[in-house]
């Protein structure tokens, strides 16, 4: 029964201000309304910075170690030395793709495959055969980039030769 009220009462407001949404009266406006327009409040209120850290505070009677410093000289025994990251050898990637796709391809190709097992080797942490290929596909790319030119240059120079006898032999 209240809530028929309600809509009723809807109903009727609604019919009454066609015009004008309801009033929004959810949240009170803000006491003192707005800050004045421009500038930024008056600086202040916060306390000057500290000159100095406090002293740190250990727990009571806990004893730290002394660092080990290695004895100076001679080593006693063997020594080993262990890079932590080492430094992954070229594998020469971009070039062989570089002479495959744009210069000889079966060649190139075989560059493609020496540098792709030398990024499988350095995946295994071989670096000493990932070396090896990355150099031979580098090899391997370089003869395709020769063997293009080389064979670009004959094919000009076959072509040049053969359309200079054709029109010399046309002449009228």
């Amino acid at each position: 029964l209240q809530h028929y009220f309600i809509q009723s009462n809807l109903r009727s407001s609604m019919a009454d201000n066609k015009d004008q949404p309801p009033a929004y009266n959810a949240y009170p406006p803000p006491a003192g309304g707005y800050p004045p327009p421009g500038g930024y409040p008056p600086a202040g209120g916060y306390p000057p910075p500290p000159q100095q850290y406090p002293p740190q505070q250990y727990p009571a009677g806990q004893q730290y170690p002394m660092q080990q410093y290695p004895a100076t000289g001679a080593p006693a025994g063997n020594v080993v030395v262990v890079q932590a990251n080492p430094v992954p050898p070229p594998t020469n990637t971009i070039v062989a793709w570089i002479a495959c796709l744009c210069f000889c391809m079966p060649i190139g190709l075989v560059a493609v495959c020496k540098a792709n097992s030398a990024e499988n080797k350095i995946r295994q942490g071989d670096y000493a055969a990932a070396r090896e290929l990355g150099e031979s596909a580098k090899k391997w790319a370089i003869a395709a980039i020769v063997t293009a030119v080389i064979l670009g240059a004959l094919i000009g120079i076959i072509y040049i030769v053969f359309l200079f006898t054709v029109l010399s032999n046309n002449v009228y």
